[in-house]
């Protein structure tokens, strides 16, 4: 089989071979030369649409500059030079625009749209769901009515890692001959297939067919406490499956759900990549097993539990919610967009971009926790920008609720993942230049006042800063603590559980931290080189995808192919990049408020992992890509605020591409089959996408 499901980052794939190692200019010449004629050796057709992609960037980009200038010698190219000689001063106190009814229907539109590809072929309903546990000493016997011929074999795998000795008996139990079926940590949640005629990975030959009445299976091997659960075990012959007539008391669940039987892992059947992790711990908290999976904190898994109840223990089931999560970002991000700049078609052109990016599909369609973290950052952001908008002069209760949301959802999402912690060093720059601008502007309301009756009515700043600080203490530090204390109680209810201990607050504690400490080392020590791994330089320029799965069984036969990758739509990550430069001398020129929230965003998101050295991927990269769409947003909100001629066409003309590329990209980025052509002719861009 050629079928890729790629199981974990440590995976070894094979990769492009090397230049020779060596030093000096001959060397690094001989490098440069190598990684050239690679390029352009690798280059598909579909190279072409690199350099139409990057003239619809470059048009836009150009095209905004020109929709600042003023025409010489105006009225309002002297306006704006006597307003340029004006000194002026930045301000983080911001205008929050009104969502309105108008903005109903296309941000329900936007969202239901993306919610019908987002959900399509998510993942089967229908996967074995009842399991057999396999202890130390558990066997059970099945038998047919007479010999039957083997020449494949799958089954089911669920929880624990270990191995079981499948055993048969071609004389009818005078003698027994055995197999052993591994249940390794990276194989849980998927369909094990194993070929009798075709050698195996560390087989110089085929086992070839087995031809038995009489049938055993036992524990091998069990390396944890709750065991091997094993939920089908199917035997085929010629593709057909053959179900036992007599299984043992207590092993009927083996066979029980032979209508489900696969002799093929798919996505659609089974986990993939980080899937073996995040699932199989939600699935361990449902039935209160301690986890395996310790490197994350735990509340994205138990998000990822609900959608369990809901479906079941189903790849449709566990990945719900994060699909859910993903459509839930983009009515906030409309009413953020809309908040922020306040018009409607900025708003959705802007939303559009986010929606229709390859990595917010791809990444929201994995049962991985990112979703959650990038989910809550957004969140936790718009209300930070609410807080903002809270006019200088309030009283402090005005600015509470808007306080309290952001450090709660900011606390629920570092409860989540741990990166989401590097959105609070931006919330926390926010937050104190938004005391700082404040106070000049209560200060020169108190000027203006000083000598109207209205004066004795403005709060005192120091008693406003004061209180800000105190329950800034309560809603960043305090909550979120207790948020992330309360998310490991499934932890120490499994290990009382496990060892027959009390459930106490030490306990408690005492998990937490050690939890903490070797999270810390683990993430420190991923070093194991993998083929696809990417950092930041190539993040920025959309450079090394990271492939999740990929199906080539019929290339050969039918010529098409299943495949997907976590990557950025072009447009979006290309122009993102130059709308960052933009956004920054504009922040400059203008003292732009607008444009120094988003500043901040991007960089508490990217600049953190210039400094990491552990193995990362592209899928890092996913909030940053949110916040250059805030970029992108701001220039679109400038040329509908110029009203240049041909604004529109490059407003919508942009969106517009940028959605048809999700479109041409949607095959590779859901695992639908398309034809080898299709690939070389549109999808391969660069030689380093792996599609």
């Amino acid at each position: 089989m050629n079928s890729l499901i790629l199981p974990l980052p440590g995976l070894a794939l094979s990769a492009s071979p090397s230049p020779s190692q060596g030093g000096g200019i001959a060397a690094a010449w001989d490098a440069v030369s190598y990684g050239l004629s690679w390029f352009f050796g690798n280059l598909a057709p579909a190279a072409v649409w690199v350099l139409v992609a990057l003239a619809v960037c470059l048009a836009f980009f150009l095209y905004y500059w020109h929709c600042l200038k003023p025409r010489p010698h105006s009225l309002e190219w002297i306006a704006m030079a006597e307003t340029r000689a004006r000194p002026r001063q930045m301000t983080l106190t911001l205008k929050r625009h009104p969502f309105q009814r108008r903005d109903v229907l296309p941000m329900l539109l936007i969202t239901v749209v993306y919610a019908a590809t987002a959900f399509f072929r998510l993942g089967d309903f229908d996967v074995p769901q009842t399991y057999t546990v396999f202890q130390q000493g558990t066997s059970f016997t099945f038998s047919f009515s007479q010999p039957v011929t083997v020449d494949k074999l799958s089954y089911y795998t669920t929880l624990g890692s270990g191995s079981y000795r499948l055993e048969y008996s071609p004389d009818n139990g005078e003698s027994w001959q055995s197999i052993t079926l591994d249940q390794a940590y990276n194989t849980l949640l998927k369909w094990e297939v194993m070929d009798l005629t075709q050698p195996g990975e560390d087989e110089e030959q085929a086992h070839g067919p087995i031809t038995a009445g009489m049938w055993r299976i036992s524990a091998g091997s069990v390396q944890r406490y709750e065991g091997l659960w094993l939920a089908e075990l199917a035997l085929w012959h010629n593709g057909e499956p053959l179900v036992p007539q007599y299984v043992s008391s207590g092993g009927e669940a083996l066979f029980d759900e032979s209508d489900v039987w696969a002799d093929k892992a798919t996505y659609m059947n089974s986990s993939y990549f980080d899937e073996i992790y995040h699932p199989r711990t939600a699935l361990e908290h449902l039935n209160n097993i301690y986890p395996y999976e310790v490197s994350h904190p735990p509340l994205g898994k138990l998000i990822i539990s609900l959608g369990i109840l809901l479906f079941g223990m189903t790849p449709f089931g566990w990945r719900f919610m994060g699909a859910l999560f993903g459509v839930l970002m983009l009515p906030v991000l409309y009413v953020f967009l809309k908040n922020l700049f306040g018009k409607t078609p900025v708003a959705v052109c802007g939303t559009c971009l986010f929606a229709f990016d390859f990595m917010h599909l791809v990444q929201t369609r994995i049962a991985t926790i990112d979703t959650y973290g990038v989910f809550f950052i957004l969140v936790s952001y718009y209300f930070m920008y609410r807080w903002l908008t809270v006019p200088a002069g309030a009283k402090l209760r005005k600015s509470v609720p808007s306080l309290f949301l952001c450090g709660l959802f900011w606390g629920i999402g570092c409860a989540s993942k741990w990166t989401v912690v590097y959105a609070g060093a931006g919330l926390a720059l926010l937050w104190l230049l938004g005391l700082i601008f404040k106070r000049r502007e209560w200060q020169k309301l108190a000027d203006e006042q000083e000598s109207s009756l209205e004066y004795a009515s403005l709060p005192r700043f120091g008693a406003y800063v004061a209180g800000t600080i105190a329950l800034s203490v309560i809603f960043f530090v305090f909550i979120p603590i207790c948020i992330y204390v309360a998310a490991y109680l499934p932890y120490v209810t499994a290990a009382a559980a496990r060892d027959g201990t009390q459930l106490t607050l030490q306990s408690l504690l005492g998990i937490v931290w050690d939890n903490q400490v070797f999270m810390l080392t683990y993430h420190q020590g991923v070093h194991t080189p993998h083929p696809y791994e990417s950092y930041w330089y190539q993040w920025i320029f959309d450079g090394r995808p990271i492939l999740y799965y990929r199906d080539l069984d019929y290339a050969n036969t039918l010529g098409v192919k299943s495949l997907f990758a976590s990557f950025n739509n072009p447009l979006v990550s290309w122009e993102g990049l130059l709308a960052f430069f933009a956004v920054l001398i504009q922040t400059i020129r203008r003292k732009s408020g607008r444009g120094l929230l988003i500043l901040i965003a991007i960089l508490s998101q990217l600049v953190p992992w210039l400094f990491i050295g552990r193995i990362l991927f592209a899928y890092h990269y996913f909030p940053t890509i949110l916040f250059l769409v805030f970029a992108i947003t701001y220039l679109m909100n400038d040329m509908f605020t110029r009203r240049r001629r041909g604004y529109r066409l490059a407003v919508y003309g942009f969106t517009g591409c940028a959605v048809a590329l999700y479109a041409l990209f949607y095959p590779a980025l859901t695992g639908l089959y398309m034809p080898l052509w299709y690939s070389q002719a549109f999808l391969r861009w660069l030689p380093s996408w792996p599609l």
